[in-house]
């Protein structure tokens, strides 16, 4: 039985990033883990949602304003695009810019869009900290991208660190890093890592009525 969209990015906001991929070991999958130099703006927020990718680049040398605006048309059309629990997933390698920003935050965040993983550098911090979007980044800069940079493609396997990310994959991100779960895999590693949490649960109770690591998993098979 297929799970909704929104019913399984909530369930997986439920559980942590650690504990995901324990089920992705469990299961024998790849566990793809993002670089752990992506920080979040929202430290609190557990973010979960379907990557829709872009691929970016610098131009150089740059061409200034009005041809620069022909060259971002596309990237900007391209939030058009994005749909409820989407998580806009970016890398753009050897650029200096500002990728992301206020505005564009506001545009994805109107579109549902439930939060942004960045390889690239993010600017105006107070206007999307004022709008609640969480985005794990890799740096920041108050550049503008016009003239300087642009969408090379979208919807195409992107790499961040050492992990590809394909369109669909369900990207999960909270304290502990950030995370892409095979798209054709979120619904079997969803119910893996919620048999797990229970269980863990229950070693937790354990835990503080004084037994041991090992009793604990032991008893219950996980720790």
């Amino acid at each position: 039985m297929t799970i909704p969209i929104a019913e399984l990015c909530e369930r997986y906001r439920r559980v942590s990033v650690s504990v995901v991929c324990d089920a992705l070991y469990e299961l024998g999958l790849p566990e793809r883990v993002l670089p752990s130099s992506l920080r979040p703006l929202l430290g609190d927020d557990t973010m979960a949602g379907i990557a829709y990718t872009l691929r970016g680049r610098a131009i150089r040398p740059a061409i200034g304003w009005e041809r620069g605006i022909e060259r971002i048309e596309s990237y900007l059309r391209m939030f058009d695009e994005l749909s409820p629990h989407s998580v806009l997933v970016s890398s753009n390698p050897g650029s200096e810019v500002g990728h992301f920003g206020e505005l564009t935050g506001n545009a994805a965040k109107q579109r549902g869009c439930a939060g942004v993983v960045l390889d690239g550098n993010l600017r105006d911090l107070d206007g999307l900290l004022d709008i609640g979007l969480q985005v794990f980044y890799r740096d920041l800069s108050p550049l503008n991208a016009i003239g300087r940079w642009e969408m090379e493609a979208s919807q195409v396997p992107v790499t961040i660190g050492d992990v590809v990310v394909e369109p669909g994959d369900l990207i999960v991100a909270g304290r502990d890093g950030v995370l892409a779960v095979p798209g054709g895999e979120k619904e079997r590693v969803l119910e893996q890592a919620e048999s797990i949490d229970g269980s863990e649960a229950q070693v937790r109770q354990d835990m503080r009525e004084g037994a041991s690591p090992w009793e604990g998993l032991e008893r219950h098979g996980h720790i």
